[in-house]
């Protein structure tokens, strides 16, 4: 089995990854404010989105190590060379930087308006070194590292991501049976930078960059293109499911962030079963056997569905975030092998039957493959959304007939239902809008003025 990726290509199951990966971060972004906003209204219960959605911060682990899988499969048959990797970085940083800088602006706008212009950055109190505005936003909008987070918090992974494009443009410069080599001198430095103290859960400066665990993601993922390319496809399916239930048990286990947890704790628990999950995933859609997604995914819901009727949160004793996990990942699998062996027996006996499920699983598919499309607007976009919301709640909630509804920390759970409801919904929308009418046209524009360069010279 080969696999070469070409510009325009599209692999559904790892636009349904893409798509999952945003799910998971609206849904961690939407607890958090969740909770600040049961906190201000003096509320003292805990919020409804509980459960693995504390640990949804995992979608970012998957992203990058997905990153790294596309990085190599789009250019693993091109011809090295400076203009190979000139078109590389060209389509990747046309792609980062337009939205960007769209939501990033909206959000300046938005803190600049909301706080007296001079004070932003110290009023944020994200900083110990106060330095002007201006200079802040300029490396916010440049994706420049930095002692605070960009004015956007979630491009802080953005900052990630263009190291990983700058730096994989000079292994394009080698020669493809050079590449593993390069990859695994890339990631003998990160392991040497660690050990040498050079690295922290933060980034905050080119040196902390060059040498965050979390570059490991992107090494797994470019190292699982490599093995897919070469045609390595060894039980994708089983794979793929083992994959899927470790990735929900670390969900499921993981409690307070450390140190630990932000490096090469997350790299461990959720980088490599996203790199276990990719390389499964893409085996089975290049073997046309995707029908695997239906045991994995009714396995994946089982486990969460179990864990978070347990009600507990990341400050929950060690060993009962054990014992619960342990419990939802048994039940999950007995429901995957219970699927698993329903689809097989179905197909045996009831043939017809099975191919009536076709038109649904196809439909929800594609639905999946469309929020993975989106995804890259939906992960900038869902913090705004969510915010606007939140605000809203807020001012709704002070008139005493809509404060069941409206203000979160009112008695019962109606007020909480409908702020996760309405900030899933409203980030998706948004994501859709602005990948429909800004992010695909502005990347149609550049793919057309680099042709017309290129065809010129």
């Amino acid at each position: 089995m080969k696999c070469c990726v070409r510009p325009g290509m599209k692999l559904q199951s790892v636009q349904v990854l893409r798509g999952v990966a945003a799910l998971l971060v609206v849904l961690y972004h939407t607890r958090a404010h969740e909770t600040r906003g049961i906190a201000h209204n003096g509320g003292g219960e805990l919020a409804w989105l509980g459960g693995i959605v504390t640990n949804g911060f995992a979608g970012v682990d998957l992203f990058f190590v997905i990153s790294g899988f596309i990085m190599v499969a789009v250019t693993y048959e091109l011809k090295p060379g400076i203009q190979t990797a000139l078109n590389f970085v060209f389509r990747r940083l046309t792609r980062v930087y337009p939205v960007w800088w769209l939501f990033a602006g909206i959000t300046t706008v938005g803190l600049l308006g909301y706080f007296q212009l001079g004070n932003m950055v110290e009023t944020l109190q994200v900083t110990s070194r106060p330095e002007p505005d201006w200079i802040y936003i300029i490396k916010s909008f440049l994706l420049i590292p930095q002692e605070k987070e960009p004015v956007l918090v979630v491009g802080w992974t953005l900052i990630h991501e263009v190291y990983f494009y700058l730096a994989f443009s000079l292994v394009l410069l080698l020669r493809r049976s050079w590449w593993p080599y390069a990859l695994l001198g890339w990631g003998a430095a990160v392991i040497a930078g660690w050990m040498s103290g050079l690295s922290g859960p933060i980034v905050t400066d080119f040196l902390s960059l060059f040498f965050s665990p979390m570059t490991m993601e992107f090494l797994f993922g470019a190292a699982t293109a490599m093995l897919v390319a070469s045609g390595v496809a060894w039980r994708g399916g089983i794979v793929m499911l083992v994959a899927t239930l470790w990735m929900v048990a670390f969900l499921c286990l993981q409690g307070p962030q450390t140190d630990y947890t932000l490096q090469w704790g997350r790299v461990m628990m959720f980088g490599l079963p996203s790199a276990a999950l990719i390389y499964g995933l893409v085996t089975l859609e290049l073997e046309d056997r995707l029908a695997w997604l239906v045991p994995a995914g009714v396995g994946a819901l089982l486990t969460i569905a179990v864990f978070q009727l347990y009600g507990l949160g990341e400050t929950a004793p060690l060993s009962v975030r054990v014992n619960a996990t342990i419990v939802a990942v048994l039940v999950g699998g007995l429901g995957t092998l219970a699927t698993f062996w329903t689809g097989w027996l179905a197909g045996q006996t009831r043939p017809r039957s099975v191919r009536a499920l076709f038109p649904a699983l196809r439909k929800i598919l594609a639905a999946m493959v469309r929020l993975g499309d989106a995804s890259y607007s939906l992960y900038l976009v869902h913090t705004i959304v969510i915010v606007a919301l939140r605000v809203l709640f807020g001012r709704l909630g002070d008139i005493p007939v809509l404060a069941p509804v409206f203000q979160l920390g009112h008695p019962g759970l109606l007020d909480n239902v409908a702020f996760a409801l309405a900030c899933v919904t409203g980030s998706i929308i948004a994501s859709l809008l602005s990948y429909t009418y800004f992010e695909r046209p502005m990347g149609a524009l550049f793919r057309k003025s680099r042709s017309t360069v290129q065809n010129a010279s």
